[in-house]
């Protein structure tokens, strides 16, 4: 019933977080699950609230954190997944982890 109703919730203004784990996108057993979970709600997000910003947040750090490259790899799967269709995304100064469109 929530995915149908889903846009009665989504307003023309404000600030919208959109969290995935970052484990899943890393795991190609459930990566393209991930992606279409993320494509749906980004494009939710961009029909009901064209103008409103977007922030990608990544949970589980630590989990991913043991192998270096990995945010790198999650990076590069988001980039290609939204492929500059989405302007809204904000995207962090991070000191860091430079370039990345997620925080």
């Amino acid at each position: 019933v929530f995915y149908s109703m889903h846009h009665l919730f989504l307003t023309k203004s404000g600030l919208y977080i959109l969290v995935f784990d970052m484990r899943e996108l890393l795991d190609q057993h459930t990566r393209n699950e991930a992606k279409t979970y993320l494509l749906f709600w980004l494009r939710s997000i961009k029909l009901h609230a064209p103008s409103v910003s977007i922030i990608l947040v990544g949970t589980f750090l630590a989990d991913i954190m043991e192998e270096k490259g990995k945010l790198q790899v999650i990076d590069k799967v988001l980039k290609e997944l939204t492929k500059g269709s989405f302007a809204q995304i904000v995207v962090p100064d991070n000191g860091e982890f430079e370039n990345l469109i997620f925080f």
